[in-house]
């Protein structure tokens, strides 16, 4: 018995012994139609490029499988980069055979063969920040292997930290694993993996085109009517299912490229399914007016934690945000539908079948292998399910709503026939009151139109009174301007009739010395007279200038000769009603004042309707106030940038408050009763302000006097 006991342990260690020699080697006897995974490789960690080399020694490295799932690869997680080597034996059988390799890694990888590097995916480096991860693709490349030799595999490896693992199809993620084959037979297998993806990009494109065809529908149907929220979030579910779909239509099913891309795309398509699992819940809420949502507040935070949860375990949350979390959504869902049903809200049984189809087919997709064709179309279908039972749904609402609105236009069109009635009998009535109107409105216009034209002649007439009234105001001071020069007149004809006399008799004496210094006399005296009369013509003629109707044409007019003579003759006016009236003049006239273009027969007028004023207030004033009270009136011109000033200042009895704002208004005076029309100011700022363009200011303190100051626009002529 001890002797079989020495047999069993020498046999065991014989066993151990050939597997601690062959750790390190594949041997390479036959090929077969499918590729052959390498294994029994053995690695370092660290990172020295001796280890490339074909003749290096790796007896003492240890073994691994590299082609397990990266996140279970603990030493390369850790160290960030090792090396991996394999000897591989090919047997002389296989002699004439051009072989291939093909890599399937989720890292970055340098593939030597016999110390000489042949391939490079991604960058690797030592520094963990600076590797760049590569999803290879599955197309075959050539590799040298000789048969009857020790062919030496070396693979620097390198782990990309910082993202989360996933496959979409939770295929397996290995840290490196390579196959080799005979060229034609990998190629065969890899044209036969094409066509496969076919029929996957088939599947996805046919689906996620019916869910895209949707998404827009709805979202018309929202921008058309924003009240109906039901159509915005089964809009935004339909978006996030096609953003799922989208990067297998994209890329296919074989995604390579950069690992960080695809990686981050894959979570995102995680992402994307819980947020439209949200939006699922929303839309059956929204559809039923469901409103107790804490439940829906409840699994968005749970769909939250497991996107989280997704981050940190990759493939394991992936499986948890696809395929648990859409369960509990689902759930949720049938509830409410069941809901709706109990409380009769019409075909609610369409999305229930819908959810429940959904559900369904989305497990039993998922209990078979991903990567068949059979498990993405019953997926792909599970999707359609809902959209379908939505559309059954809202068609049938639809249909219930057209015919509601048939019988509804089937009345409107009966009520709108007799409006139509009642609105010709309306319009007809309307148009017999129309003519009646019109007939009313044209006699009533005619009525209007004599009145304006006796209104116009009745205003022409108190123009004209007010100007007839301040010309009999003016004549006095006319009669005592014209009877000095009469005076000279007279005086220097009596004179002149004694002269000739005088003449005669000198004459008849036959002195003709003396007769011609009476001649010179007579001369001079004719001439005074000459003068005088020319005097009284102008005085004459100012009067009728002043009494006509203005042409209202301008003329370059003497502003200061004017004021002057308009102060004069109010002045004397004034002393002709009451002889006991004095006031002290007071002139300021600019001697450089450029004659100005004015209707001088409207200048006057304003200029005698303010004086008029003036001397009234202070004429008053006198009745009122003491001995010392000294009335004056002062008119000045001065020319101030483009304008010229023409100021008629009086120390009279003011002009009160709440007046100020009305003495230019047409009728309205201050003075008693037929003492004046109220029109002389009225008329005064319709010829400064329209007929010349210019303004007047009045400034006031009662009591004390008042201030008018009129501004013209200096327009000259040469």
């Amino acid at each position: 018995m001890k002797k079989l006991y020495l047999f069993i342990l020498f046999l065991l260690t014989i066993a151990l012994r050939l597997e601690a020699q062959t750790a390190g080697v594949f041997h390479l006897d036959k090929l077969s139609k499918n590729d052959t995974l390498l294994s029994k490789w053995v690695f370092h960690a660290g990172d020295d490029m001796q280890w490339a080399g074909q003749s290096y020694q790796d007896s003492k490295w240890a073994s691994t499988n590299p082609g397990q799932n990266i996140d279970r690869f603990e030493v390369l997680k850790s160290t960030g980069i090792l090396w991996l080597r394999l000897h591989v034996m090919v047997s002389n059988s296989l002699i004439g055979k051009t072989f291939a390799m093909r890599i399937a890694q989720y890292a970055a990888s340098e593939i030597y063969l016999n110390g000489r590097r042949i391939a490079t995916y991604g960058k690797v480096s030592a520094d963990p920040s600076s590797v760049r991860g590569y999803l290879t693709s599955k197309e075959p490349i050539v590799i040298n292997l000789e048969p009857g030799k020790d062919n030496v595999i070396a693979v620097r490896l390198a782990y990309q930290p910082g993202l989360t693992y996933i496959s979409s199809l939770f295929e397996p993620i290995p840290a490196f694993a390579l196959y080799v084959n005979d060229y034609r037979s990998a190629a065969a297998n890899y044209y036969t993996y094409l066509n496969g993806l076919k029929n996957f990009v088939l599947v996805f494109s046919l689906f996620g085109g019916a869910i895209l065809i949707v998404l827009c529908t709805h979202l018309v149907y929202f921008f058309f009517d924003r009240r109906k929220k039901v159509n915005l979030y089964y809009a935004l579910f339909c978006a996030c299912i096609c953003f799922v779909t989208m990067p297998n239509e994209v890329w296919g099913v074989d995604r390579f490229g950069n690992l960080a891309i695809q990686m981050w795309v894959a979570y995102a398509e995680g992402v994307f399914f819980v947020i439209g699992m949200v939006f699922l819940l929303l839309t059956v809420y929204a559809l039923f007016s469901y409103t107790r949502r804490g439940t829906l507040s409840v699994l968005s935070f749970i769909g939250l934690c497991a996107t989280i949860y997704m981050y940190f375990n990759g493939i394991k949350g992936f499986v948890v945000c696809t395929n648990i979390i859409p369960a509990l959504f689902m759930v949720e869902a049938v509830h409410v539908c069941i809901w709706a049903m109990k409380r009769r809200i019409k075909d609610a049984s369409f999305v229930l079948a819908g959810i429940i189809l959904f559900v369904v087919l989305d497990i039993i997709g998922g209990l078979l292998d991903q990567a068949t064709v059979l498990a993405q179309l019953l997926w792909g279908i599970g999707l359609l399910c809902f959209p379908l039972g939505m559309s059954c749904y809202l068609g049938v609402q639809t249909a219930f709503t057209n015919k509601k609105l048939s019988a509804t236009l089937n009345e409107v069109q009966i009520l709108s026939a007799q409006s139509l009635a009642q609105e010709q009998e309306k319009q007809q009535i309307l148009a017999n009151q129309n003519i009646l109107l019109e007939r009313q409105v044209a006699e009533r216009t005619k009525e209007l139109n004599t009145s304006l034209e006796n209104l116009r002649a009745t205003q022409n007439q108190l123009i004209q009174s007010e100007k007839m009234a301040s010309l009999g105001e003016l004549t006095a001071g006319i009669a005592h301007e014209i009877q000095n020069p009469l005076n000279f007149v007279n005086n220097f004809s009596d004179v002149n009739q004694e002269m000739l006399i005088e003449l005669r008799e000198e004459l008849d004496k036959g002195d003709v010395e003396e007769a011609k210094a009476i001649a010179a006399d007579i001369e001079q005296n004719e001439a005074k007279i000459n003068h005088h009369g020319k005097r009284a013509e102008a005085i004459v003629k100012g009067m009728l200038q002043h009494s006509r109707t203005s042409s209202g044409q301008k003329e370059p007019t003497n502003l200061n000769a004017l004021a002057d003579e308009y102060l004069r003759l109010s002045y004397h006016g004034f002393r002709a009603k009451d002889k006991e009236f004095n006031a002290e003049l007071i002139t300021n006239f600019d001697s450089k004042l450029p004659k100005v273009n004015v209707v001088p027969q409207d200048i006057g007028r304003v200029l005698l309707n303010v004086i008029n004023n003036a001397f009234y207030a202070v004429q008053q004033k006198t009745k009122t106030a003491g001995a010392d009270y000294k009335p004056t009136v002062e008119i000045c011109t001065a020319q101030q940038n483009r304008s010229v000033i023409i100021s008629v200042k009086d120390n009279g009895t003011g002009i009160p408050d709440n007046v100020k704002d009305k003495i230019l208004q047409p009728f309205f005076t201050t003075k008693p009763t037929g003492e004046g029309t109220g029109l002389g100011l009225s008329l005064t700022y319709d010829m400064v302000v329209k007929g010349h363009g210019g303004s007047i200011q009045i400034n006031s303190v009662e009591a004390e006097g008042s201030e008018f100051i009129i501004l013209l626009p200096l327009i000259t002529t040469t």
